[in-house]
């Protein structure tokens, strides 16, 4: 299943913007330069073009993203632990069989010790014996699993990067919807974009209510997105709010 997942990244190559220093000067192959605030803004950041979710999606504007959260390389480890991780979380472990402890029967011997001509038996509910415990009984526990917060951080920013690199990732400027109608939503949506995330700052009534009855549609606010659920549909659309907030929340130290 995660291989699955994972198979459409393992051809996508994504290569990193240059390194500045602080002397806020970066190195070519052949020269020196020195770049000013505005050159070195540009080149920190992708211009993308802003759809307008009402007409068409035409585009209206352009947006800068940043090369640390939307041109991260491509990692199919961290990919691979992360949905590991999620999957271990939510994982229920509420399996549970009974053993020789928790079998609720009496203990008392069942025949004398000698002169029955059957075998020795000390309780009834012995292991081998059909009906009886198991000696290695699975218990109610929880699957979870560690995973740092710098690795998670930067396991959503390689899959950010890599749908960008697809072309599978759309800035809108807001999700108009008049009504809750499950027609509307989709008819604002191309029909090769496949399944669809959208995600925005907060999910409006409208656009929870109208995307609940399509199987291919999925809406999701900005805290809520996550590794596995990229990977799951075929297109991702942010709006530009979302976009600012994700920049600002994946950019902030750790420390």
């Amino acid at each position: 299943m995660i291989s699955g997942l994972c198979k459409s990244f393992q051809k996508i190559s994504i290569q990193r913007g240059f390194e500045y220093s602080n002397s806020l000067r970066y190195t070519t192959n052949s020269t020196l330069e020195t770049k000013t605030a505005a050159q070195l803004f540009a080149d920190k950041t992708i211009e993308v073009p802003v759809l307008n979710f009402s007409d068409k999606m035409n585009p209206i504007e352009n947006i800068q993203l940043s090369k640390d959260v939307f041109s991260v390389p491509l990692r199919v480890d961290l990919l691979h632990r992360m949905v590991r991780y999620q999957r271990a979380k939510t994982q229920q472990g509420t399996h549970q069989a009974l053993n020789m402890a928790r079998m609720d029967r009496t203990n008392k011997k069942p025949t004398r010790q000698k002169g029955s001509g059957n075998a020795r038996k000390g309780t009834n509910h012995s292991v081998h014996f059909r009906g009886g415990a198991r000696t290695f009984a699975p218990t109610m526990r929880s699957h979870a699993h560690d995973l740092p917060n710098k690795v998670r951080k930067l396991c959503l920013k390689v899959a950010l990067s890599t749908k960008l690199a697809q072309n599978k990732l759309f800035i809108v400027d807001e999700f108009n919807l008049e009504s809750h109608k499950t027609k509307e939503l989709v008819s604002k949506l191309p029909k090769d974009w496949g399944r669809t995330l959208l995600v925005d700052t907060n999910i409006s009534d409208f656009l929870n209510k109208s995307s609940l009855n399509v199987q291919k549609i999925d809406a999701l606010p900005q805290l809520g997105l996550n590794v596995y659920t990229i990977l799951q549909n075929d297109t991702l659309v942010l709006t530009k709010s979302s976009v600012e907030a994700l920049q600002a929340r994946l950019t902030e130290s750790d420390n």
